[in-house]
């Protein structure tokens, strides 16, 4: 009787490293996923930095450009 408490416990040992293994895998996918995803943001922040420059160069163009056209 002794063998199929120390099975149990080794199946149980076995299972719990196959599970913890797992978790450690999908955590390193998502881990990868979610800095490629800050990167991407990082990007997409500095483009709406330049694009919001590019607004206020434009702003402070208008009042130059209408006195030109006369309105």
């Amino acid at each position: 009787m002794a063998w199929l408490v120390g099975l149990v416990w080794g199946i149980a040992v076995l299972l719990g490293v196959v599970v913890l293994g797992l978790c450690a895998w999908d955590l390193a996918g998502k881990v990868t996923r979610l800095r490629n995803d800050a990167d991407g943001l990082l990007a997409l922040r500095d483009r709406l930095t330049d694009l919001q420059k590019q607004v206020v160069d434009a702003q402070q163009r208008v009042p130059t450009l209408r006195s030109i056209v006369g309105r």
